[in-house]
């Protein structure tokens, strides 16, 4: 039977303060390894198991953390890129006790509703939102709420929130530059959402890679979609029935690249020598495809791990007025589906 032991009395016990039995219990820093011992040797003796319910109250904490997705549970199931992030940030918190709050939205309304509720309810100490966008006014709930947020993509519009980002520019722009030293002249450009932090910057990269050759982008080669494998496969499909089949493709995502390598396939063309395409993620899939596909490497599980360090650090009285962020570097991984 577990013990109903309260903080005071470990603390009495310990001969230490509540304040640090408190520390111990969350796992901050700030007490030394001989005090963390005689705190933990007595919540051993005594079998401990802290009220969550009655430490969050005390401590006017939940021990949540809200994670927001725009996209649909169902959908979030196979999408690899929310799965390896997630494995990140959950490993984090998992360590320091902290538990995962999802919230999902199949439209920008309920996003937005999803943010207000998790912000406004008391719900989580500090939020990670993903798929923000250019001056995104989700934000402002956590922030009117004084809630920590860290977000996935740097928060055009919110020079002070924290983030975790790649360099998205210029993984696009290397991506194509290969493209064009392969001797392709018509790239199409299968992009994410409009407005998105992450499609701004790759379409960003993909302009600057056709300038540097003294082009101007056809605009016709730009199209937007929304990161999945539908919209890859549909943008190629279209461009087929058009009778316009591209030279290469390059995808804003894993997921819209193989749809684009499916509809290649049906059309009877080969991908990596009539066709070249090429994804950005490289999610664990993507080395399986048929064929293997070429794409550019964003570290997700490790940005994962980061955005949680970075909420907790911020949660810890980290940074001060002084913005934590941490951009990863981008790589290029050449396989099969490029001539």
């Amino acid at each position: 039977m577990k013990s109903k032991l309260t903080i005071q009395e470990i603390a009495r016990l310990a001969g230490v303060s509540k304040a640090t039995v408190s520390r111990v219990l969350n796992g901050r820093p700030g007490v030394s390894p001989a005090t963390r011992r005689k705190v933990e040797e007595v919540i051993s003796r005594y079998s401990y198991t802290p009220n969550v319910v009655a430490r969050g109250l005390s401590l006017k904490k939940t021990g949540s953390i809200g994670l927001v997705v725009a996209h649909t549970a169902e959908r979030l199931s196979s999408h690899l890129f929310f799965i390896e992030f997630l494995r990140g940030i959950n490993e984090v918190l998992d360590e320091r006790g902290f538990r995962l709050v999802l919230a999902t939205a199949e439209s920008e309304d309920r996003y937005e509703t999803s943010c207000r509720a998790m912000a406004q309810g008391g719900m989580v100490d500090g939020a990670v939102v993903l798929g923000v966008r250019r001056n995104d006014k989700r934000l402002r709930h956590f922030l009117a709420a004084g809630i920590p947020l860290v977000t996935v993509g740097r928060p055009i519009g919110y020079p002070r929130v924290d983030y975790v980002d790649v360099d998205n520019t210029g993984g696009a722009r290397m991506a194509t530059e290969y493209l064009l030293r392969l001797g392709h002249k018509e790239i199409l450009f299968i992009n994410g959402p409009r407005g998105h932090t992450a499609s701004l910057a790759r379409e960003k990269g993909y302009r600057q890679a056709v300038k540097s050759l003294g082009m101007e982008p056809d605009e016709a080669l730009i199209v937007y979609g929304d990161f999945s494998f539908e919209s890859g496969y549909e943008a190629v499909r279209g461009r087929l029935a058009r009778g316009r089949a591209p030279d290469a493709v390059f995808a804003a995502s894993d997921l819209a690249a193989m749809g684009a390598i499916t509809a290649v396939k049906e059309a009877g063309i080969q991908v990596g020598k009539a066709v070249s395409v090429i994804g950005f993620d490289d999610i664990p899939y993507a080395h399986f495809f048929d064929p293997p596909l070429t794409t550019v490497r964003q570290p997700i599980y490790e940005m994962g791990r980061e955005a949680g360090l970075l909420l907790l650090l911020r949660l810890e009285g980290a940074g001060g007025e002084d913005r934590l962020h941490r951009v990863f570097p981008t790589q290029l991984v050449v396989r099969e589906s490029t001539i």
